[in-house]
């Protein structure tokens, strides 16, 4: 890992300045016209050149995620470095094989397309804008910037947090700009974040008739059955999916349904996993992350407060606004129309909701918003029902945010969770245009 001397906490964000948002769009739209991304040899200098930032401000880049997040070194290392790294070497490794046309196959009864050599091209869409978050702003960032330059685009981004600094630092300034902007003519939109903002997003596209991808959020459940192989192993995956950045993941766990005769050997597990991961104070410990802001501690604990489920003592400290702590907390009793279900709590809060029966607990997911994850705890049998009687972006049968470590996976939501995905080559095929090219003699008379 690189060694970095400079000092986050004295820097100020330096942001673009309103006034030459429009010449820096030009600027790349006219890049994109001078086809300087069209060779290949040029899409991998620019990935070599990202890769090669990633790696060179690494220990800038965990430092960054401490400060906003507390974010422990090894899980920065993991779950956004590393990952953005395997990304960038499997397309330079894949995008010879990803840009080859794809030649069309005849149909038996086409024979009037004998003499006509057919195929589909994978061509850049043009400019496009990467808009991400700020809850992994390494990762889901640079993941989809991946994809957009493997595929041939000039990209315009708006990151929030710790990937503004390797950007600027990597790659031509002809192919990338870090800016703030929806009024501009983009060729494609991608945005990462909640689905008030994606509505915005998606107008904005809407107005321009571009593309448009949205991976947005909502609140994945995790469903245990009382016919689950081990309840240790659930709780342990339980209490990651659930505490893992503070409970700010899109597709972290949020909420739990469990079935009245394990709920209460599971709490107890649950429980004892918290103790054994983050001891009794949890605020003490190096793992335990931090709210982004207090805007956001005090939407939490005001719907804690509001809440008429019942609290469950399992760690010795509590909130703590100037900290932006929240320490893990379990609800119990709770209903569907209860203050915790009302909106995604990204959040250390799991509301717990018992159930007598499965078709109780698919009712209650079914009477929301598809999430953008499902969690399902259970036998073979009754995981796949489960699976056929719901819907959701992406799901898991007895494990919780693991697909997002897949590559060539495709990642994305469905209706309100999100529209699109991403991931490997299916990244390089959101940024690219399929063009038809059909070619044709004019020796052989018309069919």
């Amino acid at each position: 890992m690189a060694t970095s001397t400079i000092d986050l906490e004295k820097q100020e964000l330096a942001f673009t300045p309103v006034s030459k948002i429009s010449t820096i769009v030009a600027d790349l739209r006219g890049a994109f016209a001078e086809d300087i991304m069209r060779p290949v040899s040029y899409r991998k200098q620019q990935l070599q050149a990202l890769l090669e930032g990633v790696r060179q401000h690494s220990d800038l880049l965990a430092q960054a995620l401490y400060l906003d997040l507390h974010r422990c070194k090894e899980e920065a290392l993991l779950y956004d470095i590393q990952a953005v790294e395997f990304e960038i070497g499997q397309a330079l490794a894949n995008i010879d094989t990803w840009v080859r046309p794809e030649h069309n196959r005849l149909a038996s009864d086409q024979t009037g397309f004998l003499t006509s050599s057919m195929e589909v091209r994978k061509e850049p869409l043009g400019c496009v804008v990467i808009i991400s978050p700020w809850n992994f702003p390494v990762r889901l960032t640079l993941l989809p910037l991946i994809g957009a330059l493997a595929a041939g685009n000039t990209v315009v981004v708006k990151p929030v947090g710790g990937g503004a600094y390797v950007l600027r630092t990597s790659l031509d300034a002809r192919v990338l700009q870090t800016t703030e902007l929806l009024k501009q003519k983009f060729d494609h939109f991608f945005y990462t974040g909640n689905g008030a903002v994606g509505k915005i997003v998606a107008k904005a596209a809407a107005e321009q008739l571009a593309g448009v991808t949205l991976e947005l959020g909502g609140k994945s459940p995790a469903i245990v059955h009382n016919d689950v192989a081990d309840l240790g192993p659930t709780a342990m995956r339980l209490v990651w999916a659930k505490l893992m950045n503070a409970g700010q993941a899109c597709v972290g766990l949020d909420y739990l349904l469990v079935q009245r005769s394990i709920k209460d050997k599971l709490v107890e597990l649950l429980t004892e996993v918290v103790h054994k991961a983050y001891t009794r104070t949890p605020q003490k410990s190096a793992e335990y992350g931090r709210i982004i802001n207090q805007r956001h501690w005090q939407r939490l604990t005001d719907a804690l407060a509001a809440s008429s489920g019942t609290v469950v003592p399992i760690v010795d400290d509590v909130a703590d606004k100037a900290d932006r702590y929240i320490p893990p907390t379990l609800v119990d009793n709770v209903t569907a129309s209860d203050s915790l279900m009302r909106d995604e709590l990204f959040g250390p809060i799991l509301p717990i909701i018992t159930y007598d029966t499965l078709d109780e607990a698919l009712q209650i997911v079914n009477s929301r918003d598809q999430p953008l994850a499902l969690y399902v705890f259970a036998s073979d049998k009754t995981s796949e029902y489960v699976l056929q009687h719901t819907r959701s972006g992406g799901a898991i049968a007895n494990d919780a945010m693991f697909h997002l470590a897949a590559h060539n996976f495709p990642f994305g939501g469905v209706g309100p969770s999100g529209v699109g995905n991403y991931m490997g080559r299916y990244s390089f095929e959101t940024f690219s245009h399929k063009r038809s090219v059909m070619k044709r003699p004019l020796w052989f008379p018309p069919a």
